[in-house]
């Protein structure tokens, strides 16, 4: 009988060995979430492969740091983000702990070799911040220190957003991410070195300005992940009739429950004889508007399916005028571009009216248009009224722009008729 006790022990002792090891295994699911997402994630310098948000597994024994715990390192790595390093040291599982003799038996001698032991974060959720350099320039004798922001996209181009205006910076609000909200941005500035033929257009100023400032405000003030936005710098047609089908795509497959806010900054241009307004590439010539983006075949696909709302923001001109200049190449008269009735949840916010160009603001190097309603955003937050947005920008931009510029501009508002009892009360909120 003594013999079968001891036997029945050795068993349960057996059957019970290496209780981790069993119950946890040697390996760990640990989820990695970044904002914005999409960066590679290595492991104790190891490349996983696999870009967030994503799961990865993990051995248990992991290397032993300075103070002899069992500690995993995590680089996390996304291009024109500051690089993140995250130490996670090892606790150990309740049995240990509540055990002290535990270790000291078969079954914990085992979970300690195996590592299974060890118990680490399950997930880990990460928010990047974007590389700065720091540049020193000179305004008359006093030297002041500035941070220039290198944007991913535009850094290829050789571009940076100095953030010289005082709507570039400061911006306070940070509102709650809003993950079905969804934002087109698009700034063509550069359209002289783009062209082919005989005759160059001229570059608009500062749109790459307008559309980068843009874009954290719709990050800050307007809720939208950065994996939800869509951002060129000196679009081509292929790049901007890809982006517009995108936008489609997502407002169908999320069933009426997209917001979408779309931003242009760069040339518009009507067909002389339609009159039918077009946004410009930076590959179309003003001789040829027709091969650009039509505006009403933009404001159709972003209203073929049902959405929440629509809102465009739309800092350029029609009528064959360009923001600092005379006309763009082959434009010898002002045209007053044709408008069509709207439908949907649409609303179109647009920098001028009828014939009249969309002026730049030198000293902001902003467009007049993209300074004043980036002045409100600051100002008010997301609580601002779509109502309050069209009184403060007909009030300031229309007196501004003559005494700055000595030339008319009157913004206005394009509405669908779906929506003409209730849009002034919209916010971004």
């Amino acid at each position: 009988m003594k013999r079968l006790h001891i036997a029945l022990i050795l068993i349960a002792v057996l059957a019970l060995s290496s209780c981790a090891t069993v119950f946890f295994g040697t390996q760990q699911r640990v989820r990695i979430e970044t904002e914005p997402a999409g960066a590679k994630v290595l492991v104790n310098g190891m490349n996983t492969n696999k870009v967030t948000p994503c799961e990865i597994s993990i051995p248990r024994r992991q290397p032993r740091n300075k103070s002899f715990k069992r500690q995993v390192t995590y680089q996390i790595q996304k291009d024109g983000y500051n690089h993140v390093e995250l130490n996670d040291v090892a606790s150990k599982n309740g049995l240990v702990g509540f055990f002290s003799w535990y270790p000291l038996i078969l079954p914990g001698v085992i979970d300690m070799i195996s590592g299974a032991n060890n118990l680490y974060a399950k997930n880990h959720k990460l928010v990047l911040t974007p590389s700065q350099n720091q540049v020193v320039y000179k305004t008359d004798t006093i030297v002041q220190k500035e941070f220039v922001y290198v944007d991913a996209a535009a850094g290829k181009s050789g571009y940076v957003f100095a953030k010289h205006s005082d709507v570039d910076k400061g911006i306070a609000h940070s509102s709650p991410l809003k993950p079905r909200r969804f934002a087109l941005i698009i700034g063509n500035e550069d359209y002289s070195s783009h062209q082919i033929g005989l005759s160059s257009e001229i570059d608009v100023h500062f749109a790459r300005n307008d559309a980068s400032a843009f874009k954290e405000y719709a990050q800050k003030v307007f809720g939208i992940p950065e994996r939800n936005i869509t951002f060129l710098l000196d679009a081509t047609t292929g790049q901007m009739k890809q982006a517009i089908s995108k936008m489609n795509a997502i407002i169908k497959s999320t069933y009426g429950e997209a917001e979408v806010f779309v931003y242009y900054a760069g040339h518009g241009l009507p067909d002389e004889s339609t009159r039918e307004p077009y946004l410009m590439p930076v590959d179309v010539s003003g001789k040829n508007a027709a091969d650009g983006i039509k505006l009403t075949e933009m404001y159709q696909k972003l209203t073929e399916y049902p959405s929440k709302r629509v809102t465009v923001f739309v800092d350029a001109c029609f009528s064959g005028g360009a923001r600092d200049q005379g006309l763009i190449a082959a434009r010898g008269v002002r045209v007053r571009p044709k408008q069509d009735a709207l439908s949907g949840n649409l609303v179109v916010f647009t920098a001028s009216s009828g014939d009249q160009s969309s002026l730049p603001y030198n000293d902001q190097q902003h467009g007049f248009f993209t300074y004043y309603l980036l002045k409100l955003l600051k100002e008010r937050g997301p609580n601002v009224s779509y109502g309050e947005i069209a009184d403060y920008m007909k009030r300031n931009v229309e007196v501004e722009s003559i005494l700055v510029n000595e030339k008319e501009q009157s913004p206005q508002v394009i509405i669908s008729p779906s929506v003409s009892n209730s849009w002034m009360n919209w916010s971004f909120e």
